[in-house]
């Protein structure tokens, strides 16, 4: 009976709590908040910022948009943001629950600023089927290919970069992939510098052409290591290549190490903590041997009071 009397109570409170959280996940928009409007346009370069945005922000638990493949939390799953059923909400409503957030559902309204919010928005309205205004990124279909790769061609004197990506037909041809985004890094000191632009897609030649900058630096020759690859590996997996250029402004890197600082090495220690590194070992050891000197003084002190 006693046990019975637990697995009921354990039910209830696991169906109280199940019930809490579910209410907690319940929206209430305010109608003029649904009225808002999203004042940027549904240009491919907004729609590339806000694909950006969300990679980084919202795809950890929403997924890639219409793949259906977000986190599978429980009780309540995110949503599948690029989906109908999520998209027939206005742009002010997506706003709000963007900025406010609910639940387990964060608020982003001191993350992100109201123009990486509106241009996430942009990259979701470009999947709405009922929005004929909305541009898609991906409107080319492309052959089912395979051996995707990516090749570079980089022109020293005008500093640029052209990335082409292609793949191998069934039949054996090699043609250009088209509307796919490349990202174009430049390896730094703690991580890659994406130098790749707004509007990294491929031509119809698969061709993503990118100005590298002038003012960025690279080691005494010039040199710099490039990554480019596939931006969304949810097309053809894992594609990139990379290679060293001579492409930035020869520079003479100074090494940190080789100053006097606290992080460097023995040699090059700051002479403050070399003195007082040094004296404090004298200070000890001389107490040490003074503590000896008198100690080997007691017997002699003995025989002289007796």
């Amino acid at each position: 009976m006693k046990n019975a009397i637990k697995i009921i109570a354990c039910l209830f409170l696991v169906f109280t709590f199940t019930t809490a959280v579910v209410k907690a996940e319940e929206w209430s928009v305010p109608a003029s908040a649904k009225k808002k409007q999203n004042p940027y346009e549904a240009s491919t370069k907004n729609i590339s910022s806000g694909k950006k945005i969300y990679n980084i922000n919202c795809k950890s638990c929403h997924g890639d948009a219409t793949l259906g493949n977000m986190l599978p939390l429980q009780p309540v799953a995110p949503s599948d943001l690029g989906s109908q059923a999520f998209l027939i909400q206005t742009d002010g409503e997506i706003y709000y629950k963007v900025n406010k957030g609910n639940g387990a559902m964060p608020t982003f309204e001191k993350t992100l600023s109201d123009e990486d919010k509106w241009m996430v928005i942009t990259y979701l309205r470009s999947f709405d089927q009922n929005k004929k205004a909305s541009k898609k990124i991906a409107e080319v279909i492309n052959p089912e290919v395979n051996d995707v790769r990516i090749l570079l061609d980089i022109n020293k004197e005008d500093k640029r970069i052209i990335a082409n990506l292609s793949g191998l037909t069934k039949k054996g041809d090699r043609v250009a992939l088209q509307g796919i985004e490349l990202s174009i890094k430049v390896k730094r000191s703690f991580g890659y510098l994406d130098i790749s632009g707004d509007d990294a897609y491929t031509n119809e030649k698969g061709e993503v052409n990118v100005q590298f900058p002038e003012d960025l630096p690279g080691d005494r020759e010039g040199h710099v290591d490039l990554l480019v690859k596939v931006t969304d590996d949810a097309y053809y997996g894992e594609v990139n290549v990379d290679r060293i250029a001579s492409l930035g402004l020869p520079t003479d890197p100074v090494n940190p190490l080789d100053e006097r600082a606290m992080w460097g090495t023995r040699a090059n220690a700051p002479i403050w903590i070399v003195l007082s590194y040094v004296g404090g070992v004298i200070s000890i050891w001389g107490v040490i041997f003074l503590v000896l000197f008198q100690l080997m003084k007691l017997p002699k002190l003995a025989k002289t009071e007796e």
